[in-house]
């Protein structure tokens, strides 16, 4: 990549680090946590093609300052490249919302139903499970599924998911029987949030948060998290302590201590 390229040349001091991202949301995400060394540049190739960058020859690609994060998803994490590494459960708003203390806060500014606490964010979850599954189906059968054309939020009747019509607005209504046992096998809270888009999360809160009043909607949700997200809560996380092993290992600078 020429960005990559260009920025080595003018690190004067030798102290650059990069992060290659997805998308815009994970700059904006690193630019909270990472130290200012760091400069965070989104791919140009999607998430896809990320992986395909990392595994290039270029040299100036393949020099340790450079890593890649993005989200898990559904990804085989034993086929990773060097020096690329993934989000806390699914996807970088579940590594968020998987911290107590922000989605409890979340809930208590942001939430008027009866939901409890505890059950907030993992009953949003269980009712889009089979959607999740079905995802996942696409990913590992290279489906081709528009899901990002999907606006879901008028399926959701106070606070229940219609999920028999968001499979029938995805074309998909055949599968709904098998995704849904599916889903009711689900015994580990962890597998939720190892399969759960960030997408569908963020506009199902978006949806039921502020009931009464206006809606978040899902970059509402997002902007909120942002806002309330900060380095300690990061150094929580396991993509935390990889990187911390990471830089340790190459005398780099990426996270504080």
């Amino acid at each position: 990549m020429d960005e990559v390229r260009m920025m080595f040349s003018a690190d004067i001091k030798g102290k650059l680090s990069i992060v290659l991202v997805e998308g815009s949301d994970d700059i904006r995400f690193m630019k909270i946590v990472m130290e200012e060394n760091v400069a965070c540049i989104e791919s140009p190739y999607g998430k896809h093609g990320l992986e395909d960058l990392m595994n290039t020859d270029d040299p100036v690609i393949q020099r340790k300052e450079v890593i890649a994060v993005r989200d898990k998803d559904y990804m085989d994490l034993t086929q990773l490249p060097d020096r690329f590494f993934v989000y806390d459960g699914c996807c970088l708003e579940t590594m968020i919302l998987k911290d107590l203390e922000i989605s409890e806060s979340f809930h208590r500014e942001n939430y008027k139903g009866t939901a409890t606490k505890e059950s907030y964010i993992l009953g949003a979850m269980s009712q889009l499970a089979p959607y999740s599954i079905l995802r996942r189906i696409n990913e590992q059968e290279n489906g081709e599924i528009a899901f990002q054309k999907c606006k879901f939020g008028h399926l959701i009747d106070g606070e229940t998911l219609k999920i028999e019509d968001l499979f029938d607005k995805v074309g998909q209504a055949d599968k709904l029987q098998t995704c849904v046992e599916e889903a009711k096998s689900i015994v580990e809270e962890n597998e939720l949030w190892n399969i759960t888009n960030g997408h569908d999360l963020c506009t199902y809160l978006g949806t039921v948060s502020n009931l009464g009043k206006n809606r978040l909607g899902e970059e509402g949700v997002r902007n909120i998290l942002f806002g309330m997200y900060r380095k300690n809560d990061f150094k929580k996380t396991k993509l935390y302590d990889t990187l911390l092993q990471y830089q340790t290992r190459n005398g780099l600078k990426f996270v504080s201590e």
